[in-house]
């Protein structure tokens, strides 16, 4: 003789809910959609600080050209403390020299931009001495550091 203990049930075809594999699946591929979006939040604050960094440095280099177009050409190469007889002349704003006023732009660059500084080059665009030169562009670099690398941008004017 057979007993039967309990009830058993038949296997119901239409079962519901989703299974372990079907859940871990799920959340695996929203931690992989979740980490990229994070990821292109910190790219995008990046490409945000190096945007406000070049504003800043064309902001800068506009304010030194629209100081030195106000000058006539005695007085573009005689603040840089030359006299005028060559066709190209160079300047930092790191120079320590007082007669060259490059240096006054300094401080500025420094507290805007990390290890901020500004070459200006003042040249003859026909080639003659600038004091005799009809024409001179004055060319004004801004470099900073970002991280490891340098960065630069250069603005420049022509001055009849």
């Amino acid at each position: 003789m057979t007993r039967v203990i309990g009830l058993m049930r038949p296997a119901s075809t239409a079962e519901a809910g989703f299974s372990l594999i079907e859940v871990l699946v799920a959340l695996g591929l929203l931690a992989g959609v979740l980490l990229s979006v994070a990821g292109l939040f910190v790219v995008g604050e990046r490409q945000l600080a190096r945007g406000r960094h070049q504003s800043t440095a064309l902001a800068m280099a506009q304010t030194i050209l629209e100081e030195i177009g106000v000058w006539n050409h005695t007085a573009t190469w005689e603040r840089f403390d030359s006299s005028g007889d060559v066709a190209t002349l160079n300047v930092t704003t790191t120079d320590t020299n007082p007669a060259n006023i490059a240096s006054k732009w300094q401080p500025l660059l420094q507290e805007t931009l990390a290890n901020g500084r500004a070459e200006i080059r003042v040249e003859s665009c026909d080639g003659a001495n600038m004091n005799v030169s009809a024409a001179v562009r004055v060319v004004v670099t801004v470099l900073w550091d970002e991280k490891t690398q340098t960065r630069r941008t250069k603005l420049a004017m022509v001055r009849l």
